[in-house]
């Protein structure tokens, strides 16, 4: 029984909200006989439906993932427990780039909610294909740069969205216009968001919660029957926003981008690629934005440059009953970063001094079908080189001097420049079990080398790429790569009125990185008289995560449907009895969502259980079970005019998510390290207009 793809896709993940989650098969896919398993969670979004600064919130909407959250546009994508660097992200195919070395600017934060297209998450076990390294998964964000034409007319398209969120008194406004034919598309995108601190229940604000981004990106398109070319530009602009779960807020972020996509049609064989380029200007410091120290020695200014050069080349033919791929692909990263005091010019510390991180990649990879199954299998070896100039600190006083030089000369001594070369392998298999059901297995083998944080960050300080445990941390030259083994088994189940796509997943990660107490009298000293506290080092442990989640849903009428998504992870070390970081606990969120020509209406449940898992190592703290609830609509006034709001956490109620960092803006009302809580109540409205 042949199924559309995206019409089961729809039915099998929609979430509240998003009027299509669609299953972004491209035109050379195979086509299978049963239901096409749900490997990719698309979720399409609507400029204005939901009150979202940052794009990683709507991964809480996606089956298995969520966001640890630092500040209003610093989510930190997490996916089946895994977080950060393990989570492979591409913004338009071409791999993200993350500035500062505590991931202020996340990924996510380049594609604001109202310019992107479509967020897609890899469900399981990405293919090889996929990304050079995808230990925690895979996710592609793509901005609306608008389509092609269908004749030789040019026309003109394009919206314009404006949206206020009462809770943090923020306006976010978007620009999208095209002007396109067959053959040709000219496309500009602008938008900006600006708020304050956000309040949270009896009437508290988060202080350093406030937040100020624009982001402007230009592009050309070109088509024939055979071939076609994009060529895009952007800019982010960030300016004097906060991060209070971070020991910095940002001054500014200053990001370019500019990549092109091609692909081609030769006979059978299908060639496509791309190229890229990104820089990144990042400033931030621990006074202007946040009650400042109490010392004028203790004033820090962090300078942090960062670029890449990212491509991808890729042929695709027929093979058998399927296609096999060959491709190669690389992505050669810099990072540096100077801290300063602006009250000593004699101060300064080389934090990252042109860490280099360069990644080479050949994969093979065939999909098809092999009797009843449907079959995706491939192999990828990486080669990963690391290395780093030498480092320094001036202008400390007495034993801090005098540590910081012993650290500075232990490093520069040492082997820094490392190279790591490992193999990938991934098979995800499917089929039909009944004419509702079909099962799906994967097994996969996937490894990532050490971060650049993790290998260079010679002197202890709060440079973790996010972490935000409030600890100082050292790096470690002799770290190895982790390599997880995976093994998941789902179903994707639907009858004419209920759909579910429950997935077990068990992973298994040798030689997993985390900080473990450092054992160097040197870095602990000095951290002792930075923070009153010994250091954490970058070490190789062993650990483990199983769990499951599923989309499911239920059509009650031909106006009225239910539509929820559960997940629950366990993360564990297998060397010592400890838990593992920043796991989000069991949660639910189902809607009930009323939908009739022009009109939609929603009722949201959302749910966390308590989280007593936590880590010992990171004095994680546990937290309580929560839950609240959303009311959200929308409604076409014209063809071209959409009106919508709503209201979030209706009842106003306080509670912390265990994903979110501890504060560390004394200007708050948040007391220093208690975890930052959710956002109060959010009411809401927007408007979009189409031409």
């Amino acid at each position: 029984m042949k199924r559309d793809i995206s019409v089961v896709a729809t039915l099998l993940l929609s979430t509240l909200t998003a009027p299509t989650l669609a299953d972004h098969a491209t035109p050379e896919e195979i086509e299978v006989t049963g239901i096409q398993p749900t490997t990719r969670l698309t979720l399409d979004t609507e400029p204005g439906e939901l009150p979202l600064v940052d794009t990683s919130a709507l991964l809480k909407r996606l089956p298995g993932a969520n966001v640890n959250s630092n500040g209003p546009v610093t989510g930190i994508a997490q996916y089946r427990g895994l977080f950060g660097d393990r989570v492979s992200i591409h913004i338009d195919h071409a791999p993200a780039l993350t500035g500062g070395p505590n991931a202020m600017d996340a990924p996510l934060t380049y594609t604001p909610p109202l310019l992107l297209k479509s967020l897609v998450v890899i469900r399981g076990i990405a293919p090889v294909s996929a990304a050079q390294e995808s230990l925690g998964g895979h996710m592609t964000a793509s901005l609306d740069r608008g389509e092609f034409g269908d004749d030789e007319d040019f026309d003109v398209s394009g919206s314009l969205s404006s949206r206020f969120n009462g809770v943090s008194d923020g306006s976010s406004s978007a620009l999208k216009s095209t002007l396109a034919n067959n053959q040709h598309k000219l496309s500009a995108l602008f938008s900006h968001d600006e708020g304050d601190d956000t309040r949270v229940g009896d009437d508290d604000e988060i202080g350093g919660s406030q937040y100020r981004r624009g982001r402007y990106d230009l592009s050309y398109g070109w088509r024939n029957d055979n071939s076609s070319i994009e060529i895009y530009t952007g800019e982010l602009d960030t300016r004097d926003t906060g991060t209070p779960a971070l020991p910095m807020d940002i001054n500014y972020i200053d990001g370019d981008t500019v990549g092109t996509n091609v692909s081609t049609t030769l006979g059978e064989v299908i060639l496509s690629g791309h190229l890229s380029y990104n820089h990144v200007d990042h400033k931030m410091d621990n006074y202007s934005q946040r009650t400042a120290p109490d010392s004028l020695a203790r004033y820090r200014i962090n300078n942090a440059t960062a670029h890449n050069t990212a491509w991808s080349l890729q042929a695709r033919w027929p093979v058998a009953s399927g296609y096999l791929s060959v491709g190669t692909d690389g992505n050669e990263t810099v990072h540096t970063a100077t801290i300063t005091n602006p009250n000593s010019a004699l101060f300064e510390v080389a934090n990252f001094n042109d860490a280099e991180r360069d990644t080479y990649g050949v994969f093979t990879e065939w999909e098809g079908e092999i009797g009843e199954w449907h079959v995706q299998t491939g192999a990828r070896v990486n080669r990963v080189k690391m290395d780093s100039e030498s480092v320094g600190a001036s202008g400390m006083m007495g034993m801090m001097a005098m540590n910081a030089d012993m650290l500075a000369s232990a490093f520069n001594n040492g082997d820094r420049d490392e190279d790591f070369t490992y193999l990938d392998l991934a098979l995800n298999l499917s089929r039909p079990l009944t004419d509702s059901t079909t099962l799906n297995l994967g097994l996969g083998r996937k490894n990532r080398a050490p971060s650049y944080q993790e290998r260079y960050l010679w002197l202890p300080l709060a440079a973790t790429g996010g972490l935000a445990d409030g600890r100082n941390y050292i790096g470690n030259l002799d770290l190895d790569e982790e390599t997880a083994h995976e093994v998941t088994v789902g179903i994707d189940w639907q009858t004419g009125k209920a759909w579910a796509t429950p997935q077990l997943f068990y992973r298994r990660i040798d030689d997993y990185i985390q900080g473990v107490p450092s054992d160097n009298a040197t870095a602990n000293m000095l951290s002792t008289m930075m923070s009153g506290d010994t250091a954490l080092m970058f070490d190789n442990v062993d650990a483990k995560m199983y769990g499951a989640d599923m989309g499911y849903g239920y059509m009650i009428s031909a106006t009225l449907r239910l539509e929820g998504n559960l997940s629950y992870v366990r993360g564990k070390r297998r060397d010592e009895d400890d838990n593992l970081y920043r796991v989000a606990p069991l949660n639910n969120r189902l809607s009930l969502i009323y939908e009739q020509r022009a009109l939609m209406l929603a009722l949201e449940s959302v749910l966390y259980a308590s989280q007593n898992k936590v880590s010992d190592f990171n004095q994680e703290e546990k937290t309580a079970g929560y839950g609240i609830l959303n009311l959200s609509g929308s409604y076409r006034l014209t063809p071209q005019l959409t009106l919508s709001g709503g209201v979030e956490n209706l009842f106003d109620n306080r509670y912390e998510d265990h994903l979110a960092g501890y504060n560390r803006n004394g200007d708050s009302d948040i007391a220093l390290g208690e975890r930052l809580p959710g956002a109060g109540r959010n009411i809401y409205l927007a408007a979009t207009l189409h031409w």
